[in-house]
């Protein structure tokens, strides 16, 4: 059992795991995932609820074993015709001023902006709240609002729709994630076998 974010699961997580059931040697492991915001992820890791945990590395990991998974880039998403969507990149305190969609307020993507615009002495403006990027890019795409989202997600969605990505010139805007289990010795042999092949799609 696997407990991933909304970013991981939206990325790359489905492929790297349909990669490794297509595995001949792997045809008798079952692999069961479940969104959760960070810290609900390694609750689940030290409660024992699942076996591997995949989350912003950001997160309070003390006491659990770690290793790289993969990383994305935030990004603003405007509709074209809206202004932020005429630059190539932008630092998050100058696109303050605008209206944002706002993912759940205990996700990685929302606590990371919401303490990005404290640091500027300003709070977001929120006109649409959501609960997944799909349904935050659809926001945008209507031109109701702008989103940060992670570019790896909003890069086929905006070949089809008049929406532009506008890079974060911000540090912060380069996340990493990161695998966690219990311990050395908590991962049964199946587990072992998916965390060493998520590692190495990494």
């Amino acid at each position: 059992r696997v407990l991933a974010t909304a970013s991981v699961m939206a990325e790359s997580l489905a492929e790297d795991v349909a990669a490794f059931l297509q595995n001949p040697a792997h045809r008798d492991i079952q692999v069961s995932m479940e969104e959760r915001v960070s810290p609900d992820v390694v609750r689940g890791i030290r409660e024992g609820s699942a076996s591997i945990g995949i989350c912003w590395d950001a997160a309070d990991l003390s006491g659990l074993s770690t290793c790289s998974y993969r990383h994305d880039h935030l990004a603003i998403v405007a509709h074209a015709s809206h202004p932020v969507a005429q630059q190539a990149s932008v630092r998050f305190a100058d696109v303050l001023e605008h209206e944002f969609v706002s993912m759940p307020a205990l996700s990685a993507v929302q606590v990371l902006l919401t303490r990005a615009a404290a640091v500027e002495g300003k709070a977001l403006a929120h006109r649409v709240q959501v609960s997944n990027f799909d349904a935050a890019l659809r926001v945008v795409r209507a031109n109701l609002a702008i989103s940060v989202v992670p570019r790896e997600v909003a890069a086929p969605f905006a070949e089809t729709a008049p929406v532009r990505i506008v890079d974060l010139s911000d540090p912060w805007a380069d996340r990493r994630f990161a695998l966690c289990w219990r311990g050395p010795d908590a991962l049964t042999p199946a587990a072992r076998l998916l965390v060493d092949h998520l590692a190495a799609r990494a």
